[in-house]
């Protein structure tokens, strides 16, 4: 439900935006005034939020739309400036916008965010300066009073980027790539209309609208997901038991054979890749139920709706497919990308072994609470680690 609100919400706003569009020349004065500073409003609640999740990509590109914004605005009076202003603009934003997609989160104000400040400052900088030269050259015949439209080299520019921005949404999944093509759809109109002031701050709204709604999700994925796993977090976990109730459902607690273990011979970061390929393989084969991350190595699982037998059938397929999926530490030569042909130079340093051991109770009349399950499975789990690991108890 989640995700098909996610992909909803960013068309939604762009729909709502260009029925605002259409009767935008009906609106009064007043009101055409304020639409035409409610851009800067939202983007500053954009920015806001922004810093507050230290989330530079989505900072750095609100400040180029907002300044891009100002530049339009600036440039309304006199024609060869505002061509000049959206010709060099509809070329940088879906660079940029690609661009900020593939870089990695390392805060705003770290080197590396100093760095991104720094490029998009000197791109501004020179917009401005042509702007400012283009303020001397007299203005030619009129244009439509309909769009003022983009240059073919910024078309190409923008339906690559919409293409790269669409294959990496459908191959990781990544929510931000469809907020960026939303973004890039919005920005492309807001050029085509860039003549008229009050359509851009329409469009231009739309735009930080939907920044605002990616800043939400960031919100929800740092409340309700494990950053490292990727799996629902402990805090999750909690809401979706007080909104069971007082239904029927079992809980499983899965903890990784000695993981401590594994933590001293190959370090923690061997350690969470260990952990994320664990939360992986029970995310797949217990699709039929919802995955948590309780702490350190051990996982809660929630089965609602099914049978003993069914979850117990669950369980074991979950707990097989861990134990025939060994994890392959890799070489410190290993390639970046896969060779045709595996050689011995290119296989990884050794193979560990991973093993689960899993502890099962249901929600009863007596165990009345969901803490009460949990503590219930855990005492399964540890009758489990006292009967050999690698199996399942339940009680």
């Amino acid at each position: 439900m989640r995700k098909v609100v996610g992909v909803l919400a960013p068309i939604t706003v762009i729909l709502v935006a260009w029925a605002l569009a259409v009767k935008a020349e009906s609106y009064s004065d007043a009101t055409q005034s304020l639409i035409k500073v409610i851009p800067i409003v939202i983007a500053l609640l954009a920015i806001f939020m922004s810093i507050w999740y230290q989330n530079s990509n989505s900072f750095y590109l609100v400040c180029f739309i907002l300044i891009s914004y100002i530049y339009i605005s600036i440039s309304q009076e006199h024609l060869p400036m505002l061509v000049e202003a959206v010709t060099m603009l509809s070329i940088l934003f879906p660079v940029n916008v690609v661009w900020l997609s593939f870089s990695k989160e390392r805060g705003i104000i770290s080197t590396y965010g100093r760095n991104k400040a720094i490029i998009l400052l000197a791109q501004l900088l020179w917009v401005f300066i042509n702007i400012r030269i283009k303020s001397n050259v007299p203005a030619g015949p009129g244009i439509s009073g309909i769009y003022i439209g983009i240059k073919a080299p910024a078309i190409v520019l923008y339906i690559m980027a919409v293409g790269i921005l669409l294959s990496c949404y459908i191959l990781k999944n990544q929510y931000m790539d469809l907020i960026y093509v939303a973004v890039l759809i919005s920005s492309v109109i807001s050029f085509y209309l860039s003549n008229r002031l009050l359509l851009v701050a329409i469009f231009t709204s739309a735009i930080f609208v939907i920044m605002v709604i990616a800043m939400f999700d960031v919100s929800y994925s740092l409340a309700f997901y494990d950053t490292l796993t990727g799996v629902l977090s402990r805090r999750a976990l909690e809401q979706e038991l007080l909104k069971l109730g007082n239904r029927k459902y079992y809980i499983a607690m899965v903890d990784l054979d000695f993981f401590k273990k594994i933590n001293d011979c190959y370090g923690h970061d061997i350690g969470d890749e260990v952990l994320k390929m664990v939360a992986s393989i029970l995310n797949k084969t217990l699709s039929k139920a919802k995955v948590f991350r309780y702490g350190g190595e051990e996982f809660v699982v929630l089965f609602t709706g099914k049978g003993y037998n069914e979850v117990m059938n669950q369980l074991e397929r979950a707990r097989r497919a861990i134990e025939r999926r060994p994890f392959i530490v890799r070489s410190d030569n290993r390639p970046k990308e896969k060779p045709e042909k595996i050689t011995n130079h290119s296989k990884g340093k050794g193979k560990i072994n991973i093993t689960v051991s899993i502890g099962l109770a249901q929600k009863t009349d007596i165990l009345k609470t969901g803490y009460e399950v949990i503590k219930k499975a855990d005492e399964a789990l540890y009758k489990s680690k006292n009967s050999g690991r690698n199996c399942i108890t339940s009680v």
